[in-house]
This record gives structure tokens, C-alpha cells and sequence, in this order.
């Protein structure tokens, strides 16, 4: 370590002496030789003492990439180097490589805090006035790289927030100069949650505050969440409120679209109209912009705050209901049916003349439905400017109309227009949905057919092969030879009629398969009807005789073990039923005695 500062010093003494003798050199950009390159590269500064005796300007030599010794040092960390080459040239401070950048950013660039720290207090001491009256470190500090990008930027990207403050000391011209995406270094100071630079940086009059895609200051740190500095920016500059983004938010709109309420608060305490301001294409207000991300808690200040802006719509005059219902939040709308000051909204029609009700309908949401038509203002027979009225908004959506979603969306609906007007559309949904299973039953029956076949397969094999391997084998006594050793047992017994009703039913379903050809709906119908009884009574008795075939051998040593089993494999058909039939029988609990199980499709 000793012998490398002497060396340094020796480097950074020739250096000095030379230094008139290289001024009169032509500093021009000349390439770096591979020696004068290797020698920065490992910062050795004896080598480098050596070269630049026998060639005085080598020390202003750079690499095809325009990188001068003093860049170099400030890529690879070497303080002392870089020192000593400052020391020598000053002049080496300014240089800028082909992406425009100078030592100082290169070493930012490094997140060489330390380094670029020093470099700026040796700029200070050594690039004083020119000549012409100029000032070189603040030119120096001016220059920006190819990506537009200054000091202040990279000291902000790398997060030296006290060697941003002293930059700005230095240079306050830092902060007007916006990178090539349009960030100003307030813009980024404030999402990086830089309280010291933002407020330092207010005290600039002229400093931009613009971001990328029309993004303010105060977008970003709304947008971050540094309450802080949202305070400071409303106070230094409170236009910034209704500055509108290239997406047409303004920050209240972002805080609302992050669900914060603590910076809600603090914007509508600083000035409760932004609540009225519409943003975007669409003209959303704030409130309008909660229902859509289904915010209750933000909703319920924009309310407390500026109780009518609630009931402002957008530019198709769809209000807040509309908009809970038609992203499916269903607490915002429980939220609004359960505010009497928001009833109001319950009937207001768009530009179209559709309700809210008209959109649950749409999205078949039965929870959404149940909601409002359980409500006393709701006007369930209201139609819009075509004449539609909820039960053919849910008609209308064929996509869905073979899903239970869509028939509980339809026994909801139906279930509250007059008798006559109800079995009209009952009858017509009943035809829709037959013509739809006529369209598809040639895909669905081949799909039925092929499962069906490979389970009905599978069933006959395994009870096949049980009848051949009996539970306790067959007797050994002469007079009873060939005899299965429990068949006088009752269970045994059992086992054995379980069993062969098992295999018949299976093998009775897999012959079936074979027939089942037609492309007929009738046909069809009543060959599931036929196949799924025969492959339940497989399952069924399946369970059974494993049951019992297992009872017969356990119970003489273990009655209590042969129980259980028995008991489990007895009611795994019905738990097996009531699973598949959890969702049919959900709906049927929730609507009642309103459920039309022919509107469930059977194929």
C-alpha cells in the first residue's frame, strides 16, 4: 500500500511538471494506445508516469468510445488514480465520451458515492474562471449525456440525495434541464421520496416539474405515497392539484386508484373542488373512479367531504351504480343501497336509457341482482331506449345462458315481472337453450361418450376380476371343496350381488356406447338419461362390494375396523352426489321456490 501511494505521488509530481508543456500540446481527441490503456485499467500509476514522460499528451489520449484515464478511474473506483489525474489536468473534468458523459456522471454512474463526492469538491477548487469570463465547472456540470440525463439525475437514479442538495448548491441550473422520457429531477426526486431535494428544489422558481407520460411532481408522489411530499408540493405549488396526466387523472385520481385514504384526506383538505373535477375521455370523477376499483372506505370521504359530487355521471351519464355493476363490485353497490343519499342512483338512467339494473342483468351477477331487486326503489320493470327490460338484457347474453350463473341471473329477473310476461320468457329461454344444445350436441356427445365409455370400462374390469379373487379364498375341506369359505355369510353374500350388479350396469353402459351414434337431441337425451343411472348403480354398488368384501375378512378380528370401512365406502356415493350438485343446489337454496331445473341443460 505504501509503495502504491509513493507511486501515485511520484505520477501526480511529473504530472505537474509537464503541466505547461501539455498545454501547449494540441488536446485534440487522439486514440489511447493499448499500453497507456492497460496501465489505467489496473490503475498503475508508475507505468503511467513512464508514458506520459515519453509522450507528454497521452495523458488527453481517449479510447475509441471517448473515455479520457480520468473516466476510466471513475468507472473502475480507482480514487487515488483518478485523484492524481485530476491534479495533473483539471482540463480532464469536461470530457465527455460518445454517450456525452463525464467523468463525474461516469462515476455517479458507478454508484461510487465517495468518489463522485470528491471529484466535485476538486471541480470546485480547480476549474475556476476562464479566460473569457467563463465557468467551467458549472459548463461542466451542465452537460448532459445521450439519454438527456445530467448529475442531478444520475445522483437521484443512485439515490445521493446530499450530493444532489450540493449540486444544486453549485449549479441551481440542474434542475431546469429534463432527460430525453421527459423527467424533470423534481418529478423524480419526489417519486424516489427525496423530501430535502424536493423542498430545495420549490426554492428554484424555474424548475420544471413535469415527469413522463404528463406525470407531475405530485402525480409521482401520490403515486409513491410520500405524504410529506405531497404536503410541501400543495403548499409550494397548489396548480399542481388539478394537473391532468396524458390518461386525463389527476392526482386525487391516482390516490383514489391506490385505495389511499390517508392522501385522499390530505388533497381534499387542501381543496375539497378537486372532488369535482372530471378526468379522462370519459369524464370520470373521483367518486366515479372509486366505484370502478370498488374503494368503500375512499368513497365514504368523498362523500363527507363533498356530498353532491357523487352524483355527478360521466360523459355517457352512467353514474356510480352504473359503474360498480358494471366492473362487479358488489360491496360498492351494498355501500350504495345501504347510503338513503345515494338512492337516488338506484333509477337514473344512462344516455341509452339502461339502469344499474340493466348492467347486473347484463353480467348475469346474481349477487348484484338479488341486491337490487330486493330493494324497495328499485324499478324492476323499467326499459331503455329499446324497449329492453332486465329480462332481455339477461337473454340476450348467449354465451352464458347454458351456465347455472345464467340461470339464477334469469329465475331473478323473471321471478319479478308479471305472470304473463314470466312464462313468455321462461318459454323462450327454454327454447334458446335447446336450440343452443342442438348446436353443440355433436361435440358434447362424443366428449360423454368417450368418458363415460373409459370409467364404464374401467368399473367392468375391477369387478370382473374381483368375482375371481373372493375375499377368505375357497374351502379346503373335501366335502365342501371349491366352496368360497364365508358363503353362508350374509355379508359375503352381499359382496357377491354388489358385485355383479357393478359389472352388469358397467358392462351394460359400455355396450350402450357403442349404439349411441345418432346426432338426434331426443335420442341423445335419453341415452344419458339411461347411461348416467346404469354408471351411478356401477359406482354405487363398486363401493359396496369393496365394503363388504373387506367387513367379511377384518370383522372376525377387528369389528370395529370392518365398521368404519364399511360405513365409508356405503356413503361415498351419496358425498360424491352432493359434491357434484354443490353448485345446483346452492342455487336452488338461494332462489327458492323459484328454481326452474328445466332450465339446466342436460346435455
Amino acid at each position: 500500500m505504501a509503495t502504491r501511494a509513493n507511486s501515485l505521488k511520484k505520477f501526480k509530481r511529473y504530472a505537474r511538471t509537464n503541466q505547461a508543456s501539455n498545454q501547449k500540446v494540441s488536446q485534440t481527441d487522439q486514440l489511447m494506445d493499448r499500453q497507456f490503456l492497460e496501465a489505467c485499467s489496473s490503475g498503475d500509476a508508475d507505468r503511467c508516469k513512464l508514458l506520459v514522460r515519453e509522450k507528454a499528451n497521452v495523458l488527453f489520449s481517449v479510447t475509441p468510445h471517448g473515455n479520457n484515464c480520468l473516466h476510466i478511474a471513475a468507472m473502475l473506483g480507482y480514487e487515488e488514480f483518478a485523484k492524481a489525474a485530476w491534479s495533473a489536468s483539471p482540463s480532464l473534468f469536461s470530457g465527455t465520451n460518445k454517450d456525452g458523459e463525464t467523468p463525474l456522471i461516469a462515476a455517479l454512474m458507478a454508484a461510487n458515492a465517495t468518489l463522485a463526492s470528491d471529484m466535485l469538491t476538486a471541480a470546485s477548487e480547480l476549474l475556476g474562471p476562464d479566460i473569457e469570463g467563463g465557468k467551467p465547472l458549472n459548463k461542466m456540470l451542465l452537460k448532459v449525456d445521450e439519454r438527456g440525463d445530467n448529475a442531478l439525475h444520475h445522483a437521484l437514479r443512485n439515490g445521493f440525495e446530499d450530493l444532489a442538495i450540493r449540486l444544486l448548491n453549485i449549479e441551481p441550473g440542474l434542475s431546469e434541464q429534463i432527460n430525453k422520457i421527459a423527467e424533470s429531477p423534481m418529478h423524480m426526486a419526489a417519486r424516489k421520496g427525496y423530501f430535502k431535494v424536493v423542498e430545495r428544489l420549490l426554492e428554484i422558481p424555474d424548475s420544471p416539474d413535469s415527469g413522463p407520460g404528463k406525470y407531475s411532481a405530485l402525480h409521482a408522489a401520490v403515486s409513491a405515497g410520500h405524504t410529506d411530499i405531497i404536503k410541501i408540493l400543495l403548499n409550494g405549488r397548489p396548480k399542481l392539484a388539478y394537473h391532468i396526466d396524458e390518461v386525463g387523472y389527476t392526482p386525487l385520481t391516482c390516490a383514489v386508484c391506490s385505495n389511499s385514504l390517508e392522501i385522499v384526506k390530505i388533497l381534499l383538505g387542501h381543496d375539497p373542488n378537486m372532488a369535482y373535477v372530471k378526468s379522462g375521455d370519459t369524464g370520470e370523477t373521483p367518486f366515479l373512479t372509486a366505484a370502478l376499483y370498488g374503494s368503500v372506505p375512499v368513497a365514504k370521504e368523498i362523500l363527507r367531504t363533498c356530498p353532491d359530487s357523487a352524483y355527478i355521471a360521466n360523459n355517457d351519464w352512467e353514474n356510480a351504480l352504473h359503474t360498480a355493476i358494471s366492473n362487479e363490485k358488489p360491496q360498492f353497490v351494498d355501500f350504495i343501497l345501504s347510503t338513503p343519499r345515494l338512492h337516488r342512483l338506484i333509477n337514473q338512467q344512462n344516455a341509452l336509457g339502461n339502469l344499474p339494473l340493466h348492467y347486473a342483468a347484463t353480467k348475469c351477477n346474481s349477487e348484484i341482482l338479488r341486491s337490487l331487486l330486493n330493494h324497495k326503489r328499485q324499478d324492476c320493470t323499467a326499459s331503455n331506449a329499446e324497449n329492453t327490460n332486465a329480462v332481455d338484457a339477461v337473454m340476450a347474453e348467449d354465451d352464458l345462458m347454458k351456465t347455472l350463473k345464467w340461470n339464477e341471473s334469469f329465475t331473478l329477473v323473471s321471478s319479478v315481472i308479471p305472470s304473463l310476461w314470466r312464462n313468455a320468457a321462461t318459454d323462450e329461454a327454454k327454447y334458446c337453450i335447446k336450440e343452443k344444445a342442438i348446436e353443440e350436441v355433436k361435440s358434447l356427445a362424443e366428449r360423454y361418450i368417450s368418458n363415460t365409455s373409459l370409467v364404464a370400462a374401467l368399473l367392468a374390469t375391477i369387478t370382473f376380476a374381483a368375482a375371481f379373487t373372493l375375499p377368505g379364498g375357497f374351502s379346503s375341506d373335501p366335502s365342501d371343496a371349491g366352496i368360497p369359505i364365508f358363503a353362508r355369510e350374509a355379508v359375503f353374500q352381499a359382496f357377491l350381488i354388489s358385485d355383479t350388479i357393478a359389472m352388469c350396469s358397467s358392462l351394460a353402459v359400455t355396450f350402450l356406447c357403442i349404439l349411441a351414434t345418432w346426432e338426434d337431441l331426443d335420442y341423445l337425451l335419453h341415452y344419458r338419461k339411461i347411461t348416467k343411472a346404469l354408471m351411478w348403480s356401477a359406482y354405487a354398488t363398486t363401493t359396496v362390494a369393496f365394503g363388504t368384501g373387506l367387513f367379511t375378512v377384518i370383522a372376525p378380528k377387528s369389528l370395529w375396523l370392518a365398521v368404519l370401512i364399511l360405513v365409508l365406502s356405503c356413503i361415498l356415493p351419496f358425498l360424491s352426489k352432493i359434491i357434484g350438485d354443490w353448485p345446483k343446489i346452492m342455487v336452488r337454496l338461494r332462489v327458492g321456490r323459484h328454481f326452474r331445473s328445466d332450465l339446466v341443460p342436460n346435455i
